[in-house]
């Protein structure tokens, strides 16, 4: 069975790059982002994902099939999907960028880097009746859960986190109750990942095979 399979690049990669595979709708966007560092996440991020999709579907990386259009507006600024093809899911923070990939069904993959800004006042718009976070760690912990979900859905941060209850930081990944989506949390598969010091991350996979596995691989920069 193909594993579900999750890329992981430093900035450090972002230099080899080739930002020529970028199109230009992914090209006007990456001018959009004000700082350096967010370009280049964006662009190490779409280059994983072309390089990543390219030998699934046969086809060279700058003819991979990505749709960006928005699910809500049609504007090309929502989530990279291919029409009929692997599923694959981008998140960046931090030092590090993940691209998931399944032939399998939805997948989403959310990390992110440790920053001490993270503070209790958020809980009011994270947590659930019935959780609770003691630290940046814990709430950390309940973010990526959340994210991952919502992006394997589609639905991103439109959807409430306190709509959705997952099991507590120090248990494994879990989606236990989703309000309104009774027979939901069964659907639900998820992952902790190891995206290195100073960041957390998570898995989510929907409608997947019983037993499919999860590989973390390091991004490969194509020759220049």
């Amino acid at each position: 069975m193909e594993p579900v399979t999750v890329w992981w690049a430093s900035l450090a990669d972002a230099p080899l790059a080739p930002g020529a595979l970028l199109d230009p709708v992914e090209r006007a966007r990456r001018e959009r982002y004000l700082h350096a560092e967010d370009r280049e996440r964006f662009t190490l991020g779409v280059v994983m994902t072309r390089t990543a999709l390219a030998p699934l579907l046969g086809v060279a990386p700058e003819r991979v099939p990505l749709d960006r259009s928005c699910a809500d507006c049609g504007k090309p600024h929502g989530a990279p999907r291919v029409e009929g093809g692997p599923r694959v899911s981008v998140s960046h923070s931090g030092d590090r960028v993940a691209v998931a990939v399944s032939v399998h069904g939805p997948v989403g993959v959310d990390v992110e880097a440790a920053s001490g800004r993270l503070t209790a006042d958020i809980g009011s718009h994270l947590l659930a009746a019935g959780e609770a976070a003691a630290d940046e760690a814990a709430l950390l912990a309940y973010w990526t859960r959340k994210e991952a979900l919502t992006k394997a859905t589609g639905e991103g941060l439109r959807e409430p986190f306190t709509r959705l209850r997952v099991s507590g930081p120090d248990e494994p990944p879990a989606l236990l109750a989703w309000d309104g989506r009774p027979g939901l949390a069964d659907r639900f598969a998820m992952r902790a990942l190891d995206p290195g010091p100073g960041h957390v991350a998570c898995l989510a996979m929907l409608d997947h095979p019983a037993g499919v596995e999860v590989a973390e691989r390091a991004y490969a920069p194509l020759p220049r």
